[in-house]
């Protein structure tokens, strides 16, 4: 049924003019609150305008103490010069330059002069790593977190600031001998009210010539300038749309933010966006595409920040928002990223029709090449689906707060994520079409759904439930997996009622659904592994005082900043013990009727671990934090 529309949508969209987009967008210093990411936004407005498009701005508070949605808007800062020079001896060697790097400075740094002692620490994010050693007044060289290395060598152990040589592996695609030159992206965030500091960033093979000279006792100082400043601002959220007959409108979103040059993460996914609406802006005006009965909206902003202010800050755009596709890190040239593109869905118990219909949309988009004699076809294309991660603006969509179908689609894992080597070269033009193909077909097929296509999506989301069911008869855990799929398939049908699909066309098509699931897969329910009776502990019943999902960084958690330090560590040996997207699921799970069990069964059910003490745990900390409470309290 959507086959007209990619057809349309294939003639019109040009991977190359993408590819342009993300080049321009890449000379851009993107960093959120900042002059660079205003200047991408008025750029990115011009080019809307000369799509035939009409931009919508507004502008969001920048202050670093306005929470939307649970999530801290941050505070505007800029950066005008920033050197590090390194001190060894008599000789002196130039170490960090802003101008030439931008990424060899840790962004959202202080201001900061002088010339310090350099000390190493083995790993750096954990108390006992600074056991023995006097960082007072030293530059410290560490490879953890930087956030966390600000609070154990600055803020607690009187260190002058930080110079960080970590990044994040992804093996095989970045393991530690790759890139061992490349800078890595690097930020601190904080509340306005809460201390700063300033740190530099050096590749891992500095990093390690550095420890090098340190453990042959060398005397090394670090000479540092930086010229920077926070300041109260605002954020322009750009948006266009389409429009159709009606108010209801369906979204599609990429985050415009990071820093220069941040290509595929995520000027890919800015500049699909933009080639989506323009190919759907020119399909339209030349009437290729029939009638809209919906619009269809673009929006560029912040990531996760810029998302939850732009619906916090008027609560009917979810319920106007039919559905939506969350583009991000979609531009990859496979072969040098070693990525694969994913379609992640969102957990099982907030599963919807945008799923099936988008992975039917990207299974038709690709290029299709022949076998050698002809009959059989394939893609060139890695491609894969998987559960929700988070991680991106879906995760704001999916919490109940919004509650918007929002799957995402990604390119991962990148080789050249998060570093100074995430550049247009390492982009691709077949990529990048394919995308926008699929962004611009998804948006057209729902804009003009009608009867005919409902009943048409109704039937293919059915089969697609059918299909997964049956596949998740031969997983491993097969009790687990078919409760998994049959909760996700029942979910799904449910959801048409969003596009305006009759409730007694969805009735009868869960009926048939239930008694396919009985003929063919019923289990008896599945139980976690040694799952105990119960307590009057998990019989209670958590309530959401706060709207929107967990803080992205929870040291950013209204709230946080009041903890002593006992209850702050103790937090964060929860998490180590619970790594994610555990407390983002049983966020998004709890539902004001659900008890601790309830949820923790249900994470079990998605993520295959019973954590039913990180569950308490998670609610009792959002309890002391004023996020949460307990029904009948």
């Amino acid at each position: 049924m959507f086959g007209p529309a990619l057809e349309a949508v294939r003639g019109e969209v040009s991977g190359a003019c993408a590819l342009e987009s993300v080049q321009a967008l890449s000379r851009f210093h993107r960093v959120q609150a900042s002059p660079g990411y205003d200047q991408a936004a008025a750029w990115l407005a011009e080019r809307l305008v000369a799509a035939g498009l009409r931009p919508e701005v507004e502008r969001i508070a920048a202050d670093g103490r306005t929470h939307i949605l649970g999530q801290l808007m941050p505070e505007g800062w800029v950066c005008e010069r920033a050197t590090a020079a390194l001190l060894d001896g008599g000789r002196r060697e130039p170490l960090c330059d802003y101008e030439e790097e931008c990424l060899s400075l840790v962004l959202r740094s202080d201001p900061a002069r002088g010339r310090f002692p350099l000390v190493a620490v083995e790993g750096g994010g954990r108390a006992e790593h600074y056991a023995g050693l006097d960082v007072r007044g030293a530059v410290v060289l560490t490879s953890a977190p930087v956030q966390r290395a600000l609070e154990l060598a600055v803020h607690e152990r009187g260190a002058a600031g930080l110079l960080v040589d970590g990044r994040r592996l992804m093996p095989p695609v970045r393991g530690p001998a790759d890139d061992t030159d490349s800078l890595a992206y690097t930020s601190f965030w904080w509340e306005a009210a809460q201390p700063g500091g300033w740190g530099f960033v050096v590749s891992p093979r500095t990093g390690e010539r550095l420890r090098e000279r340190l453990r042959q006792r060398a005397s090394l100082e670090i000479e540092v300038e930086i010229e920077s400043r926070r300041f109260p601002t605002t954020i322009p959220l750009v948006s266009a749309a389409i429009p159709g007959a009606g108010e209801d409108e369906v979204l599609i979103l990429a985050h415009l933010c990071h820093p220069r040059p941040s290509a595929n993460d995520n000027a890919s996914g800015a500049a699909a966006a933009l080639e989506s609406a323009r190919a759907l802006a020119a399909l339209r005006a030349r009437g290729a595409l029939g009638d809209w009965r919906r619009g269809a909206r673009f929006l560029w902003m912040p990531e996760f920040t810029g998302t939850a202010a732009w619906f916090g800050r008027e609560a009917a755009r979810a319920g106007r928002t039919v559905a939506a596709l969350n583009l991000d890190m979609v531009g990859e040239s496979q072969e040098r990223c070693g990525s694969t593109l994913l379609l992640e869905h969102p957990p099982c118990f907030a599963a919807s029709f945008a799923e099936e219909l988008l992975g039917r949309v990207r299974a038709r988009a690709q290029d299709w090449v022949t076998d050698y004699s002809g009959p059989g076809h394939y893609s060139l294309t890695r491609m894969a689906e998987v559960p929700y991660a988070g991680g991106s603006d879906h995760a704001v969509l999916t919490d109940p707060a919004v509650g918007v179908p929002c799957p995402q689609l990604i390119q991962w894992p990148d080789r050249y994520y998060h570093s100074s080597l995430d550049t247009p070269d390492r982009c691709d033009p077949g990529s990048l079409a394919l995308a926008s193909r699929c962004a611009a077909a998804y948006a057209a097929f729902l804009a003009a759904a009608g009867p005919r296509e409902q009943a048409w999506l109704l039937e293919a989301v059915a089969r697609g439930a059918r299909r997964r069911l049956l596949v998740a008869l031969d997983a491993e855990e097969r009790p687990r997996a078919t409760e998994r799929e049959h909760l996700r398939g029942a979910l799904a049908i449910e959801s048409l009622t969003r596009l305006g699909v009759q409730a007694e066309a969805i009735r009868r098509a869960r009926q048939a659904y239930e008694e396919f699931a009985l003929r063919e897969a019923f289990e008896v329910s599945a139980a976690p592994p040694a799952a105990a009776a119960g307590t009057a502990r998990s019989e209670r019943v958590p309530v959401r005082r706060e709207r929107g999902p967990l803080a992205c960084f929870r040291h950013l958690a209204a709230g946080w900043s009041a903890l002593d330090q006992a209850a702050r560590e103790a937090w964060r040996g929860t998490e180590t013990r619970h790594p994610e997207p555990l407390f983002d699921l049983a966020w998004f799970a709890c539902n004001g009727s659900r008890t601790l069990r309830d949820i923790a069964r249900l994470l079990w059910i998605e993520t295959g671990r019973h954590e039913p003490e990180g569950v308490e745990a998670l609610f009792e900390w959002t309890a002391r934090l004023g996020q949460s409470g307990w029904r009948g309290r």
